[in-house]
């Protein structure tokens, strides 16, 4: 009886180094620059510029679609949360009469099918509500892009400032 318990454990333990491994899931094939991602991302960011040039916080972010989780970086501020973004976006617009910025460069690269990098330089001038009017300046943004449920969601937003 032990001789054949012992050929049993044996013949199982035999058998399952046989078995194939599991299969492993072939990697998701995307193309980085895929065009109509980002047809759709630099629509979604003019419509974000548009709202920055009308000095409207609700119109910049709106359209970016903001995850709640939302951070946004400047210098050296740290915010996070769509609702605290849009407070302190608030606030500084109220601070400005008028501004106006230009496209200078962008890239779109997609790091994952549903993850998306959008980098930007531009220049632009600003107009204080006491009429004083900034000298050129430059801007450079980055953005990540998410896309929850086929919606694209802006996740991450940096953007720093140079003379």
């Amino acid at each position: 009886m032990r001789t054949q318990l012992a050929a049993l454990i044996t013949s199982a333990f035999v058998l399952t180094s046989c078995a194939s491994p599991e299969p492993v899931a072939a990697p998701v094939s995307f193309d980085p620059e895929d065009p109509a991602v980002v047809a759709t991302l630099d629509s979604i960011v003019a419509l974000v510029r548009a709202g920055a040039d009308a000095v409207n916080a609700d119109q910049t972010l709106g359209p970016a679609n903001p995850e709640p989780s939302l951070v946004f970086m400047a210098g050296d501020v740290l915010i996070v949360g769509k609702d605290e973004v849009l407070k302190v976006f608030r606030d500084t617009y109220a601070q400005i009469r008028t501004q106006r910025h230009a496209p200078t460069a962008r890239r779109v690269q997609l790091i994952a099918p549903d993850v998306a990098i959008y980098s930007a330089l531009g220049r632009g001038v600003f107009q204080h509500l006491n009429g004083e009017i900034s000298e050129p300046v430059g801007l450079g943004t980055s953005a990540v892009f998410v896309r929850r449920d086929g919606v694209w969601r802006l996740a991450h937003f940096h953007q720093s400032v140079a003379p």
